[in-house]
């Protein structure tokens, strides 16, 4: 009969340090990006999980067109704001549309999946 108390306090315990361990986080979440090229991943991020709610019917047309305009704006501007500058060699591949650099030799954008057009930093 002893056993099964020690086990029972056991697993109280461990349910209580479950529970309570989030309460005592001390390194909470970071708050908004500083960085052009962090704002432009948190919007493209955005976008995409935009995507996704409205094709499952989770978000309406109207308010999709809202928050699409709204987060298009801030991946626009964060493009604008330097969020991939051009390097030196040129030799580097970015999206067109999204701005990430890519790997040598890639032919399509792993984030958005456009095919590869322009070189940043080449001369025309």
């Amino acid at each position: 009969m002893t056993a099964v108390y020690f086990f029972a306090a056991i697993l109280a315990v461990l349910l209580a340090a479950v529970l309570v361990a989030p309460l005592l986080d001390r390194h909470p979440d970071e708050g908004p990006p500083t960085t052009p090229a962090g704002r432009l991943d948190e919007a493209l991020d955005a976008l995409r999980e935009l995507e996704f709610e409205h094709e499952t019917g989770k978000i309406d047309a109207a308010d999709y067109r809202s928050l699409r305009a709204e987060y298009a704006a801030v991946a626009i501007a964060a493009r604008d704001a330097g969020a991939v500058a051009p390097t030196e060699g040129g030799g580097d591949v970015a999206c067109s549309v999204c701005g990430v650099r890519l790997a040598p030799g890639a032919k399509f954008c792993s984030r958005c999946g456009t095919a590869v057009t322009e070189r940043v930093g080449a001369s025309a």
